[in-house]
């Protein structure tokens, strides 16, 4: 198991790990979702020891344009209604600071995120 990884939440339900780096840069975040640009989302759960960093997830910025299908967990987490299109990825942010970057989420509390998405998503969510 990586030391830090970032979790994938797929359109179709799948939650897997992508082994990452502390500090993760945004041509590899876009490289992981097929994208030329991201949108940087901000997660209103983040476990109580975390709390010096944002929980942010990572969206396709032109999903709905290329007609990827809807995320039920990515328009959950949007709290809008609007629909998020396409793959997510979920990863750590300073909880200040306005670079586009995410650092991996040490694995320990990677595991309490997944257990954390398959209680909110039983029905939905698959986590590998």
């Amino acid at each position: 198991m990586a030391d830090r990884v970032l979790l994938m939440l797929t359109a179709d339900g799948r939650c897997t790990e992508i082994p990452a780096e502390e500090s993760v840069q945004p041509d590899t975040l876009a490289g992981l979702l097929g994208t030329d640009v991201t949108e940087r989302l901000r997660l209103s759960f983040v476990p109580e020891h975390l709390r010096d960093a944002a929980l942010c997830y990572f969206i396709d910025a032109r999903g709905g344009e290329k007609g990827l299908p809807a995320n039920f967990c990515g328009t959950c987490f949007y709290h809008t209604g609007c629909p998020i299109f396409g793959d997510l990825l979920l990863g750590l942010c300073p909880a200040s600071a306005a670079d586009e970057g995410a650092a991996g989420i040490p694995a320990a509390d990677a595991a309490v995120l997944k257990a954390w998405l398959k209680a909110e998503f039983p029905d939905f969510l698959t986590v590998i």
